[in-house]
């Protein structure tokens, strides 16, 4: 499994803040989707954030080979079989599964859940426990200009994914095209990362 690039940042996993080489704080996707309006916590509970990071430790360990499916004795363990199911037919493979990076010119960080090859196409992967937002397209799209920072295929060249898993085992895959998505991505750098 690939680390970070080689690059002067620093991410403190406990406080999810990444620092530049000057010990500046960097903005990070998340933050940055907030604090331009495109996501909010009005919806969120702590069930469903719970649920998120169990749903996200499970496939990370099964992607790293750490968790064997019919092991699993989770609640969540639906989740975890969606995502079998879907990874089993795109049969990705990925660079970086939960990698944080930083950008190296743009100053913001982020932590997309993978990158990889998904149908012999450079992608970000991204995986959800809920239901699609408006948001979504425009996270994948932040993910592949970070992404792009340390790779020479444009950002916009990358393939975007978001996998929605259901507690049933069923998946749903949305792959994001639309180029607008990387008009409003640079807008919220611009906004956000100064």
């Amino acid at each position: 499994m690939a680390t970070s690039p080689v690059h002067p940042f620093r991410f403190d996993a406990a406080s999810h803040t990444y620092y530049g080489a000057d010990g500046s704080v960097l903005p990070h996707i998340t933050g940055m989707l907030e604090t331009t309006g495109w996501t909010d916590d009005t919806w969120m509970t702590e069930e469903s954030s719970e649920r998120g990071q169990i749903v996200h430790a499970l496939t990370c360990d099964y992607d790293l080979g750490a968790l064997e499916p019919d092991a699993c004795v989770s609640v969540h363990r639906g989740y975890l079989l969606g995502h079998v199911e879907c990874t089993s037919r795109l049969r990705p493979r990925w660079t970086h599964i939960e990698v944080p990076f930083a950008h190296p010119s743009l100053r913001f960080g982020g932590r997309p859940d993978r990158l990889g090859l998904v149908l012999n196409r450079r992608a970000v992967f991204e995986i959800k426990s809920g239901a699609p937002t408006k948001a979504h397209p425009i996270q994948t799209a932040l993910q592949a200009i970070l992404a792009g920072g340390y790779d020479p295929l444009p950002a916009w060249q990358w393939a975007r994914y978001c996998e929605y898993l259901t507690k049933s085992g069923r998946y749903k895959l949305e792959e994001h095209r639309d180029r607008r998505d990387f008009d409003i991505a640079h807008d919220i750098i611009r906004t956000c990362a100064r």
